[in-house]
């Protein structure tokens, strides 16, 4: 039996809830591999499993006509959809309707979670007369905690909120009374403001140490705690040549920006510790990648390859080849090429040993697409005739999970749920079953 369509269409109704309990059995529809699809699979590659996806939800997401894969994105336990009129928050272990926050018709919403608060969603609106109205919609009920109307920018467990000079800082005063650009800090769960920063007029924030610096047109700047205001630090540097017009703070770096007269700009990078000179030919990033570190230079490998370094000494043990990137998972270390649509997952090619970058696993033909909770484990996607065909690596074998409809535009997954857009304007949710030993 087909699983029943649940319509969302332009606001729904007050028996969606009812319409989708959990799990019920005429939801469910198996849709394991049969042993044809298995002679497509890699060969020698796909290891001999029971797979099973077994299909729990069906949603409907509105007009005849379609609506675009991105109004749909997973939030921790939840599929949250935009329409016209409201944001609505499915879970994803049933499809069934957990809450919906109703709004007026029009203008663009956009949503961030913070790991640290992650029972708040920070729900923002871009207006016809370009105001960015923000609410702490509770992720659990629905309801708005509490919402202001300048654009809120979430730092961990604060909120960074955008005000003209004029405004009120509700009582609290300012760190620094110089004008102009002010930052409220505010609790990102319960709005309580902590303290205000007047930019002088440049205002900067750096994401990793917690720290909020107000910088002036001639270089002079005082960097405060983020969490409190109090300050840590005075200084002094200098802006390239020209007219000011920016600072950031990023990766250890203090950015100063100025425009010349030919519109051209210049950029100054200083270490935000020491107050030298970066230059910027020198930028290298590293991550971890297993027991090792990758190395790719700061325009994302473009000039260099990917480069597998000794943690302890730094050497360079091989380098991957130009324009492939690396993908650290649970299974192993996959080769990827970041090209084409990104959808249902990156070009993948190999599954590689770490040490010396031999092949172990001939991934041709598979897309790679990471888990949306973000842990290591990572989806292997291919389009066939007969569908999208999942799988997952094993014991380093890829195994068969199952067929999704050919039409599917874009996936999410973790562990143990795939959900994706399809059809156009089908949202389908799939239970991964265990497979045979």
């Amino acid at each position: 039996m087909e699983p029943e369509i649940i319509e969302l269409g332009d606001g729904g109704n007050d028996h969606e809830q009812e319409a989708v309990r959990r799990e019920p059995a005429r939801y469910r529809r198996s849709v394991a591999v049969v042993a044809g699809l298995l002679l497509t699979a890699l060969s020698g590659a796909a290891a001999p499993v029971t797979p099973m996806l077994t299909q729990v939800a069906e949603l409907a997401l509105g007009g005849a006509d379609g609506v675009p894969a991105s109004v749909v994105d997973p939030v921790r336990d939840l599929l949250v959809v935009r329409s016209e009129d409201a944001l609505s928050a499915y879970e994803l272990d049933d499809g069934s309707l957990r809450w919906r926050l109703t709004y007026p018709p029009g203008g663009r919403r956009d949503f961030a979670v913070s790991r640290q608060v992650p029972d708040v969603l920070m729900v923002s609106e871009g207006t016809v007369e370009g105001s960015t109205p923000t609410a702490a919609v509770d992720m659990n009920t629905g309801a708005v905690r509490w919402s202001t109307n300048q654009y809120v920018r979430v730092v961990g467990e604060y909120g960074l909120e955008g005000r003209p000079p004029s405004a009120p800082a509700e009582g609290i005063p300012p760190v620094d009374s110089a004008e102009p650009v002010e930052i409220l800090v505010r609790d990102l769960s319960t709005g309580r403001v902590r303290w205000a920063l007047r930019g002088t007029p440049f205002v900067a924030v750096d994401e990793a140490a917690l720290e909020a610096w107000s910088i002036s047109k001639q270089g002079v700047f005082t960097v405060h705690d983020l969490r409190d205001g109090r300050l840590l630090r005075r200084g002094a540097v200098a802006f390239p040549p020209g007219t000011p017009e920016l600072a950031t703070v990023y990766g250890g770096m203090l950015a100063l920006s100025a425009r010349l007269p030919d519109g051209a700009f210049l950029e100054t990078r200083y270490d935000i510790r020491t107050l030298r000179v970066v230059a910027a030919a020198t930028t290298r990033l590293r991550f971890a990648c297993g027991d090792y570190l990758c190395e790719v230079d700061g325009d994302g490998g473009t000039r260099d390859p990917v480069a597998v370094l000794d943690r302890e000494t730094l050497a360079v043990r091989y380098r991957l080849e130009p324009n492939v990137q690396l993908i650290p998972s649970a299974q192993g270390a996959i080769t990827v090429r970041a090209d084409g649509s990104p959808l249902l997952g990156v070009p993948a090619e190999q599954m590689i040993d770490l040490a010396d970058g031999r092949t172990l696993l001939d991934l041709s033909g598979w897309r790679a697409q990471f888990a949306f909770d973000e842990s290591p484990a990572v989806l292997l996607a291919r389009q066939t005739p007969d569908g999208v065909q999942l799988a997952r690596i094993e014991d380093g074998r890829v195994r068969l999970l199952g067929t999704l409809p050919a039409t599917a535009q874009r996936c999410f997954h973790n562990g143990q749920w795939i959900a994706c857009v399809h059809d156009g304007n089908r949202l389908g949710i799939w239970r991964i079953g265990t497979t045979a030993p």
